[in-house]
């Protein structure tokens, strides 16, 4: 089964359309310190808000919210009530603000040239960049958000006030580009380095490093001729890689001083057959606009409606080219064109010069310049005749945007020229308006993410349809390349460094937000446009929390009418939700810390504590933070928990008697009951993830560790009859990780751990060779695979309970098909002949998480119970790449537990005393409990697997009773022990996990 095709690598650049049959791949060349996944420390943002600058600030000016840069600590983004200024312009009064009300903040004032001044019919957004001792300072920028009224209502300082850099380089330019070819895959074709230096700022705990760093642009083919140009910046001291991004050089604009001439005579129309959607739809004759020709080397263009009245008589030959105003259109080099016989008075002329791939791409570029144009009429950025290549041939399956150009594959490989498909050459002139839009208001669209997602979004604004790539396959209408209406993607569970995947968080947000605004395009558009200003993508990858947050706030100050979110906006709610169903909300960036139990005693309320970690302004969005708890196979019960003090929440959720599977999640809810930061991530979910569990008054009965100290459960079964997988047999072994980006373990697919504490083995599906092999290697494909149990005997216990840990992944990053694919897990009580499920989703976690549940709650205990694990590639023929999805379980640990039995010592030992251990596992200390009958004296000892006493201690004196000691096992390392209590001639022993 297919799982990455050379044939389907659709457009892996940066501002390729990216994703069609696979959902795009890491690219292992790219390097940023920055991190995707960044939460605000709330115990800092706390206490610089109690510092002098703000708190002077909030007096002056009233009731403002704020998100600092912990590293500069200066506010990051700031709004609330409108303060007035002064000043002859706007920059002027963006002066004065800065240096009237932000000079707390130690704004290097004298440092801050002016990169752009963008309004809008609201609002003018004055943006500042900063300047170091003549080096241009990366990732800077003042940005003060005034009214058309002469009020501020936003500021922004990302600049630096303590730059401590190298005075001067010791490399130079030629050694700054040896050092940022190495390690770029593919073919080198060109190597540009700025001969200017720059100053790169590298966020460390909560402050910054300063680097002086050579910019190198290394453009690249690759093995499938795809075109890359990695943004390289080079530390000019010591020649390390500081960043690394496979991005594009800017526009140099066009020049576009043609007279367009109007007098009587030979009168034109040009039309062309073109596809207006893809090629599987008819083609039709359509006008073909803004469209140069020659008659007797006089030049003439079309307008817009494709209409030319040139003045000169007929007869007369005109030569006709497909290229114009806003697009000029090549194929090996050249530019389609044909003759045409024209007469006084009205001439239609057909173009038939090229192909419908040529004349379709056009059509095209002309409808998307003209719907930008129609948002944005005072932007020029784009007004030139952008080249756009066609039926190329050093490739195929993709299309691509390299800065100078737009560019398409010829027909090939299962895969249509991309050309003819409509949404696909506005995806890709999307990437033009983003880059341009920046320059031209003294920005750099630099995140990878931001851009995939807005040239989504600038694709379905003309198409108003969810599904974007319909036509690219040579064979089924029905493939596409991504769809915003099913599967969405929500920060932060689906970030995962991939600039097209993690883009479909922000473009789905834009999405339904059109839906939530009644399908009314229009009206998203005036949104987007007026928050298009903020800049919000001049971030480097890594930094997408941030950026999704801030694009948020911009929409509802676009929507505001009274220039205060205080009090809300007209289409608030409309906007909240679209962005809430993406996990981005005003609590967004909220999270949750929370240390969950294993075990609890019976009969005692269990304690829950979480501490929420989440930055004014976003507090006052807050409603609850709630726990969703659920006793043995019930329902949850959604409680609000107590605030204990500071950023602190409990609660007690009833005591529980012996033999009771408590289950629960936890999550932040805002004021518009839009749920977020849930742990454990996705557990609210329709298909949810693992929730956290609780055992309580249990006691450990049997262990199968797989193969490392303990196997009471019997041989497992493999390779059933009925398994029909080509690849992934479940195996016991020492597991071999595999990941999308070699080196970094938070892009594991295959673990490459297992979960015994000082142990080796796990069940896994397949191993691969070693841990560069290509993921998907080895793992499941082609239908199911089973691991089962032999029969367990379960008429001993009173109550049984199984737990195990799993880890499974359906949806790596560059894996086809993903969340396609189950993982089952049933129970037998008849040795096999039915089963129950216990557990059945889609949904992944590539982590060890652990399962609990009573048998009783889904079939009799009987001598011949068995249970049994599936991991499922599912084939769905003809639906995106045949369903082939990168599917890898494994499991390990699987226990059986019982009622704990307070009797259970003095029935063997009637002199003796109870003796139980709670929490087991262990994480850093374990209460022993026990009841002496006759009193005397105890001694305790611990030992590990080899018989090696690893503790001791005697308590003498001993009054009878019941009695608790508290054992600190931070002590120990991971692994298996015996707790062993001795008091006169009763010995008892019993056996604890620690697991750090």
């Amino acid at each position: 089964m297919r799982k990455l095709s050379t044939s389907v690598l659709l457009l892996l650049s940066l501002h390729a359309f990216g994703g069609g049959h696979v959902t795009g791949k890491l690219d292992p060349a790219e390097k940023t310190p920055f991190n995707a996944k960044w939460m605000p420390d709330k115990y800092y943002q706390a206490e610089l808000r109690q510092q002098a600058p703000w708190q002077r600030f909030l007096q002056r000016n009233g009731d403002w919210w704020v998100m600092f840069n912990e590293e500069n600590r200066k506010p990051h983004r700031a709004f609330g009530t409108p303060i007035m200024v002064n000043g002859a312009s706007v920059e002027d009064k963006a002066r004065n603000f800065i240096s009237g009300q932000l000079s707390d903040f130690r704004i290097p004032v004298s440092e801050l040239v002016l990169a752009g001044i963008t309004s809008n019919e609201k609002h003018h957004f004055v943006n500042f960049t900063q300047v170091h001792n003549g080096y241009a300072v990366l990732e800077s920028r003042l940005t003060v958000k005034i009214t058309n009224a002469g009020e501020v209502i936003m500021f922004g300082a990302d600049v630096y006030d303590q730059i401590q850099a190298p005075a001067s380089a010791a490399l130079n330019a030629n050694g700054a580009s040896s050092y940022a070819m190495a390690g770029i895959p593919g073919t080198i074709s060109n190597v540009q380095v700025d001969n200017n230096l720059f100053i790169f700022p590298i966020p460390k705990d909560k402050s910054y490093e300063f680097k002086l760093v050579y910019k190198v642009n290394v453009e690249t083919i690759d093995e499938d001729q795809i075109p890359s140009n990695y943004l390289t910046y080079i530390d000019a001291t010591s020649g390390d890689v500081i960043y690394r991004q496979n991005t594009i050089q800017h526009f140099h604009h066009g020049d576009n001083n043609k007279t367009k001439k109007r007098p009587v005579g030979i009168d034109v129309t040009t039309t062309g057959q073109v596809y207006t959607t893809h090629s599987y739809n008819p083609a039709t004759t359509e006008i073909l606009p803004n469209l140069d020709f020659t008659i007797s080397a006089n030049n003439f263009t079309t307008d817009g409606a494709g209409f030319s009245s040139t003045g000169i008589a007929g007869p007369q030959t005109g030569t006709f080219f497909l290229k114009g105003d806003w697009s000029t259109v090549f194929t090996n080099n050249v530019t389609p064109s044909f003759t045409f016989g024209l007469v006084d008075g009205a001439n239609a002329v057909d173009f038939t010069g090229g192909n419908i791939r040529e004349r379709s791409a056009y059509y095209h570029v002309n409808v998307v310049h003209d719907h930008m144009k129609s948002v944005m009429p005072t932007f020029t950025g784009m007004d030139f005749s952008l080249p756009t290549n066609v039926d190329l041939t050093t490739g195929n399956c993709n299309a691509f945007y390299n800065g100078t150009s737009i560019n398409f594959y010829a027909q090939a490989n299962g895969c249509t020229s991309f050309a003819t498909v409509g949404d696909v050459v506005y995806h890709e002139y999307g990437h033009g308006i983003n880059d341009n839009f920046y320059t031209d208001n003294g920005g750099n669209f630099v995140n990878g993410a931001m851009g995939e997602g807005y040239a989504d979004f600038w694709a379905f604004s003309i198409t108003e349809n969810a599904v974007l790539g319909y036509g690219t396959d040579n064979a089924v209408a029905t493939d596409y390349i991504r769809r915003y209406d099913q599967d969405r993607k929500v920060y932060p569970i689906n970030i995962v460094g991939e600039v097209h995947s993690d883009g479909e968080i922000i473009a789905g947000a834009w999405w339904d937000t059109y839906l939530n605004l009644g399908s009314d395009m229009n009206h998203t558009l005036q949104l987007f446009v007026a928050a298009y200003p903020g800049l919000q993508a001049q971030t480097f990858n890594g930094n997408e929390g941030k950026a999704y947050t801030d694009v948020l706030i911009d929409v509802l100050q676009a929507d505001d009418d009274d220039a205060n979110l205080l009090n809300g906006t007209p289409n608030g709610q409309a906007i909240v939700d679209a962005f809430y169903l993406h996990g981005i909300t005003l609590i967004s960036n909220a999270t949750l810390n929370h240390t969950s139990m294993a075990s609890h005693i019976e009969n005692d309320p269990i304690t829950i504590n979480a501490t929420l970690s989440l930055n004014f302004p976003y507090t006052d969005y807050l409603n609850a933070v709630k726990l969703f708890y659920k006793i043995n196979n019930g329902t949850y019960n959604a409680v609000a928990m107590t605030n204990s003090g500071g950023n602190n929440y409990t609660y007690d959720i009833p005591s529980q008697p012996i033999g009771t599977v408590v289950s629960y999640y936890l999550g932040a809810e805002d004021i518009n009951s839009n749920l977020t930061a849930v742990i454990p991530i996705g557990a609210e979910a329709v298909d949810p993830n693992i929730p956290y569990f609780i055992l309580v008054g249990y006691a450990l009965k049997k262990t199968d560790d797989v193969a490392d100290f303990l196997n009471e459960l019997g041989t497992w079964q493999t390779g059933l009859v009925s398994d029909n997988n080509t690849t992934g047999d479940w195996v016991a072994t020492i597991p071999i990780g595999s990941f999308s980006t070699a080196g970094d373990t938070s892009t594991a697919v295959q673990p490459y751990y297992q979960h015994t504490p000082a142990g080796e083995f796990c069940f896994v599906t397949g191993n691969a060779a070693t841990s560069s092999d290509a993921i998907g290697t080895a793992d499941v494909d082609g239908g199911h695979t089973t691991l089962q149990s032999a029969n367990i005997n379960m008429t001993p216990y009173t109550n049984p309970a199984v737990t195990y840990y799993r880890w499974y992944i359906n949806n790596p990053p560059s894996g086809a098909n993903p969340n396609a694919d189950w993982w089952q897990v049933s129970i037998s009580n008849d040795g096999g002949t039915t089963w129950v499920p216990v557990e059945n989703t889609k949904t992944s976690d590539r982590s060890w998480r652990r399962y609990a549940f009573r048998v009783a709650d889904y079939v009799t205990p009987t001598a011949t119970v068995k249970i049994r694990f599936v991991a499922s590639d599912s084939t769905h023929l003809g639906q995106n790449l045949d369903g082939g999805s990168l599917v890898e379980a494994a499991v390990d640990d699987i226990q059986i537990w019982d009622n704990v039995n307070v009797n259970e010592v003095n029935e063997i030992n009637p002199d003796g005393f109870q003796f139980f251990l709670t929490p087991n596992p262990s994480k850093d200390m374990v209460n022993l409990t026990f009841e002496l009958v006759n009193g005397g004296d105890v001694q305790i000892h611990v030992s590990d697997v080899s018989g090696k006493v690893v503790y001791n201690e005697g308590i003498k004196g001993l009054a009878p009773g019941l009695r608790t000691t508290r054992l600190e096992t931070n002590q120990f390392t991971n692994g298996v022990y015996y707790i062993t209590i001795t008091s006169g001639r009763v010995v008892s022993t019993r056996k604890l996990v620690v697991m750090h």
